[in-house]
Parts: structure tokens; sequence; C-alpha cells
């Protein structure tokens, strides 16, 4: 029988006060995000606000490049059933989709990654059912971004509780994740990783499959290797993956990157203002950009270097290029793979080249995408329904019954982990072991008594044999007092590093678990159905925001 995860609450105060107040308290965040993301008559109004801007000639036409790109695309991953039939509807003039992302990283980045994609498969299943149109789960791979330190690193709670750090050697600067070649050391960090969670037999299609993503090592980058390992874990569920590189969808974008520098000025006044609000409202602003910055980056030298306003004139910040207002517009539409949008153009760019119905977003995104409403106006179109991605801890059989042995709960082990350790290492147990024994002594020496007196009639020699045979049995007892507190302390040892152990996997190096660990060690373990059930855990969408406690019974 397939495996499932047995809720047990949530955890409290998981992320920051925005974000949470977005599902839980909606109408404090109105100002911010008007379309409460549970409320599916929003889901209806924004359906129809997007359907009408997408049966523009235009739009119907962008559609068009954009599906063929995406189609060409999957054709290279491998393209599944799923995915092939979430194309074709993609292409229907009524379709619309549930977009999210993330930057690449290794191994499928963050378990949060899987977080977010699964949700946006969960939630496009929901709307699709609601509205009556065909809605489709798609993962905005950040290949632009050009952090080379989290794109080629990461952290995994190991089997034994530790923090194992795993990454590609050298850096780059200012380069695009989506430019920088997958380097021949990728295959040993796959074999450290198999090293790390041997797999087992149900995890073995996984382990083949990303060992394959490595057939091209030399001709993919980094953001492509990613890509191939989320097609890996989730191709199979419809998911569509819009590498923004391309050079088909960035000739797309072209008109937005063209209008970029015209618009900036008014955009970062709102989002400053918005800024201002957020804090008047007790929140904290995701955005402080320099109010010179045009929201694009430009590629000179294979570098990515931001662009800013300087008088009349635009430039990146080292001055090596420059450009009139006018001809960075045409430049941008005669060639647009040489541009890229920065943090607060990146959602225009997604609604420009997509019929967008929601975001689903992490803390940090819905901090920023809450200073992005009034920009979207500025763009003539509204933001789009903004909801929090699912969360959650996962907690193996071994963490349960480590939790279960101490009493404990994750929350308590969270919040006070030098003191239930302590605790587990004093604890006397359930049995009195100073008790039993004083009871066996005083067994032994009653009955020991009266054995001696009743054979004391068959010889004059007995009354000594029966005492040195007590003596014997006293001495069994002692033994036997020694071993079970020799057992106990060990039986403490035990639970000290089962629940240190447990507390490892849980919070890998004191952080939530989402952002310290993989997927992959799990599918090695478990395979597909851990996916399955994790995917039917996290929803449904209205749950999307809180932080679940879920525990893991690969038994069914």
């Amino acid at each position: 029988m397939p495996g499932h995860f047995r809720a047990e609450g949530r955890m409290s105060a998981a992320y920051p006060p925005l974000f949470r107040d977005l599902t839980e308290a909606p109408a404090r965040v109105a100002a911010f995000f008007p379309r409460p993301p549970a409320d599916v008559g929003a889901w209806r109004s924004r359906a129809a606000e997007a359907l009408a801007l997408w049966r523009e000639p235009r739009a119907q036409e962008r559609r068009r490049q954009v599906v063929a790109a995406l189609t060409a695309a999957h054709e290279g991953l491998g393209a599944t059933a799923a995915q092939r039939r979430n194309l074709d509807r993609l292409a229907a003039d009524d379709s619309l989709v549930v977009v999210t992302g993330q930057q690449a990283g290794l191994f499928g980045g963050p378990l949060y990654t899987a977080y977010k994609a699964l949700g946006a498969v969960v939630m496009a299943a929901e709307a699709e059912a609601a509205l009556g149109c065909p809605v489709v789960p798609v993962f905005w791979v950040a290949s632009e971004d050009h952090d080379f330190s989290e794109v080629s690193r990461t952290r995994l709670a190991a089997g034994d509780g530790g923090l194992v750090h795993l990454s590609l050697p050298g850096h780059v600067d200012f380069r695009s994740a989506g430019s920088i070649p997958v380097p021949p050391e990728a295959r040993h960090l796959v074999g450290e990783l198999e090293a790390l969670f041997p797999p087992r037999p149900a995890g073995m299609p996984f382990a083949q499959a990303l060992r394959a993503t490595l057939q091209r090592a030399g001709r993919l980058s980094l953001a492509d290797w990613f890509t191939a390992q989320l097609q890996v874990l989730l191709g199979g569920r419809g998911l569509l993956f819009y590498d923004p590189m391309a050079p088909a969808l960035r000739a797309a974008a072209a008109p937005i990157f063209s209008a970029a520098a015209a618009r900036a000025p008014a955009a970062n006044e709102a989002i400053r203002r918005a800024g201002q609000q957020l804090r008047g409202a007790g929140y904290a602003p995701g955005l402080d950009l320099e109010p010179d910055h045009v929201h694009l980056f430009v590629y000179h030298g294979g570098r990515r270097l931001s662009l800013h306003a300087a008088g009349a004139r635009i430039r990146t910040t080292d001055g090596e290029v420059e450009w009139s207002p006018e001809a960075l517009a045409e430049r941008a539409l005669a060639e647009p793979t040489a541009f890229s949008p920065n943090v607060a153009l990146r959602p225009i760019v997604q609604e420009f080249t997509l019929p967008v119905l929601a975001q689903l977003g992490g803390p940090g995104e819905i901090a920023y995408l809450a200073q992005l409403g009034v920009v979207f106006e500025g763009w003539d179109r509204r933001a789009p329904i903004v909801v929090p991605r699912p969360g959650a801890t996962l907690a193996l059989p071994e963490d349960a019954a480590a939790l279960r042995r101490a009493g404990v709960g994750v929350e308590q082990l969270r919040r006070d982990l030098e003191g239930v350790l302590e605790r587990a290492a004093a604890t006397d147990g359930a049995v009195d072991l100073d008790a039993v024994f004083a009871r066996a002594r005083s067994a032994v020496d009653e009955r020991y008594a009266l054995l001696e007196a009743e054979l004391a009639a068959v010889s004059t020699h007995m009354p000594r044999v029966v005492r040195g045979n007590a003596e014997r049995v006293r001495r069994q007892l002692d033994y036997l007092e020694r071993k079970a507190h020799q057992h106990r302390r060990r039986a403490r040892g035990d639970l000290v590093k089962g629940l240190r152990q447990a507390a490892g996997r849980l919070f890998p190096g004191g952080a939530l678990q989402e952002r310290n660990s993989s997927v992959y060690p799990y599918v090695f373990r478990w395979g597909g159905d851990f996916l399955e059930a994790l995917a039917q855990a996290l929803g449904p969408a209205s749950t999307f925001g809180q932080h679940l406690l879920l525990y893991w019974d690969p038994e069914g």
C-alpha cells in the first residue's frame, strides 16, 4: 500500500506576518493584495480580466509564439504525456496559468522549491474545476539570476542529523545561471549525493534519471541542469517550465524591455510609496531599489550589469555601456536577448507573456509583490492574484519514534532542544529500578528465611547451605541491577542521540527544514509514492501559507 502523510497541526510563527496575514487575515493586507488568494469570486473576476486581455489579436499572436517556444523546450527535456497535454491546453484561447518559480539550484533547489511546484499543480487543478476553463501550472526558472554562490551549492540534512554542504567549484561574477556551463565535477557531486543517501529500489528510477541529466554535461547550463532535475521529479505531473532566457521568449518580452526605461521613474516612486505604506502597516518592505534604476540589466562581455538613469543617458554603473533612452528602446526591440528584467519588471514580463490567473510566492516574493500593484497599473494592467506557497516540516518514522519516546512534539523540540535533551538524559523512565530491586531483595530474604527454618529439620547442615545459596542469589540480583542501570543509561543515550538526530533532520542548521534540505533524499528512499502523497498533503490551496507538520508513514 502506498505511504501517506499524517498532518498533526502546524508550526506557529514560521513565516513573517505579511505572508501569514495573506492567508489568515486577508482584510489586513487588502491595500496591497486586494484579491484574497482563496476567494473563488476573486478567481472568477481575475479570469475574466485576464482572458479579455488575451483575446486581443496581438496577445493571441504572442500566445502562439510562447506556446511554440515552450513546446520546443519541452521536447528537448523529454516531454511527458501530461506536459504535452498541458501545452495543447495552453494554446487554447480560454486557458490560464498558475505560475510560480525559483532561482536555479543544485538537486532541485531547497525543499520549498518542490512545495512551490506542487502547490502550483494543486491550485491549477482546483482553479480549473472552479472556473470551467483550462488552468495550467507553470514554473518560471529564474535562469537570469547571477548569484553563483546560491546556484552552485546546496545544504542537506544527512541521515545522522548533520548538515552537509555540497558545492561546485569555482566562482563566477555577474553571469546568469543560464549562461554558466555545468562543470565536469557535477558527476562527482551526484555520486556524493548517492553516497549520502543510497537509493533504495523504489528510488532507483529517480537516481538513474538524475545521472542521465548529465549526459549533455558541457552543453548544459546550470539553469538547464536545474530544469532537467525538476523534470525528473515533476514532469509527470504536467508542470511546464518557462526559461526566460530562451531567445523566442525574450523576443516576446521585447516590448516590455523597450518601454521599461520610460516608465521606470513613476514605477520607482510607486514602489517607494508602497514601501512607506507597508512600514506604516507594521510590515517589512521587500524592495528598496535605487531611484535611478531603470529595471533592466544588459549583458556585456557575458556579464549581467544593471542599467541606471544618469541625466539624459542610461548607463551601467561602471560606465562601460550607455545609450540615450531612445536608442535603448530601439536596441531592446532589435536585440532583446541582450537584456534582462530586474525584480520589479520580471512580474510585468510574466504578465505580458503568460495569461496569469495567480502567482504563488514565498515570503520574500510576497514582500516585494506587495509593492508592485501600482507598477502593474502603470503598464495598464492589474496584478494577478498573489498566493502564498505551501510549506511544511516533514517528520520521518525515526523522528516520530524519538519524539514519541521522549513525549515531546516538533514545536517543543524546536523551541527548547537543549532542555529536551537534558530531560531525556536525566529521566528515570517509567520503571523505578531502585524500588524494583528493593522489593526483589526483600522477597529473597523472606523466602530464604522460611527455607532455612523448614530445611533445618532435614539436617543441621542445611541452614548453612541455604544461606550460601541465598548469598549467590543476592549477588545475581546485584549483577542484574547493574545491567538494568547500564541498559537504562544506554537507552537514555540512544534517546538523546535519536532526539538530536531528529532535530538535525527537522531543523537542519537550526533553520526551517524546507530551506536546508532537498526533495531528492526522500525520493531516493521512497520513490514516486512520496511525491504523490506530498502533493495531496500540501493542499488544498485555501491552506497555503500555513506551515504544516507532516508525519510520513511509508506503510500507508
